[in-house]
C-alpha cells in the first residue's frame, strides 16, 4: 500500500478511487498496483517504447502515467465510461513528471469500435471486460497484426479469461506473481504474416 500513496503523490495523480459498474460486460475501475505495473514494464524489450502503447480500459489513466514514466511515449487509453475519460484529462493537467518527447491521448470510445493505429505494440489490460468482449477485443488486435505483420505483446492483470489469448495464438512471454497467484501475464504473438 506504501507504493499506492507514494507514486499519488510522486506523479500528481489521483487515481485511487475505485469506480463501480452494474454492466455486466465492462468492469468496475480500480488502478492496478504500481507495484506490479513497474515490474511488468521491466520485462518488456526496449524497442516498444517508441511504438504505441495502449490501454483498454484505460480509467483515470494511471497505466499510462506509469509507462511514460517507464520511458514509454506514444500512449493511448481507450475508455468507455466519459466520466473517467475526464479524470484521466484531469491528471494529465497535473501529472509532474511528463517528458517532453511524450504524447498521451485519452479516447472515450468502446473498445469494439476503436481504430488501432498503426505503430502499436504493447495493448494493456486490467481485467476490463467480460470473456465475450475480450474475445472480440482479441480478434481486432489479431486483424490488425495481419495488416501491420507486427510483433505485438499484450499485459494482462488479473488474467481471468487467460485461455481467450492463448486459444487465439498467443505464447506467455511472462508471468508476475506467486505459486499461489498469478498477478500479471505477459502475452507475445508467436505468428508472423
Amino acid at each position: 500500500m506504501r507504493y499506492e500513496g507514494y507514486y499519488e503523490r510522486l506523479f500528481g495523480i489521483k487515481t485511487l478511487q475505485i469506480k463501480k459498474t452494474n454492466d455486466i460486460d465492462n468492469f468496475h475501475y480500480q488502478g492496478a498496483s504500481y507495484y506490479v505495473l513497474f515490474e511488468l514494464f521491466k520485462k518488456l524489450p526496449g524497442f516498444l517504447k517508441n511504438k504505441g502503447f495502449i490501454d483498454f480500459g484505460s480509467g483515470k489513466g494511471r497505466v499510462l502515467f506509469c509507462a511514460e514514466n517507464a520511458g514509454f511515449n506514444n500512449l493511448i487509453g481507450v475508455e468507455l465510461d466519459k466520466e473517467l475519460v475526464a479524470n484521466a484529462s484531469e491528471n494529465l493537467k497535473r501529472y509532474l513528471l511528463k517528458r517532453k518527447e511524450s504524447n498521451f491521448c485519452f479516447s472515450c470510445e468502446n473498445a469494439l469500435n476503436y481504430v488501432i493505429p498503426e505503430d502499436a505494440a504493447t495493448f494493456f489490460f486490467f481485467n476490463p471486460f467480460s470473456e465475450k468482449i475480450m474475445e472480440q477485443v482479441v480478434k481486432i488486435i489479431n486483424d490488425y497484426q495481419k495488416k501491420t505483420n507486427s510483433e505485438i505483446y499484450a499485459i494482462y492483470v488479473n488474467p481471468q479469461f487467460k485461455n481467450v489469448w492463448l486459444d487465439a495464438g498467443y505464447e506467455i512471454y511472462h508471468t508476475e506473481g506467486n505459486k499461489r497467484y498469478t498477478e500479471a501475464i505477459i502475452f507475445k504473438s508467436k505468428f508472423k504474416f
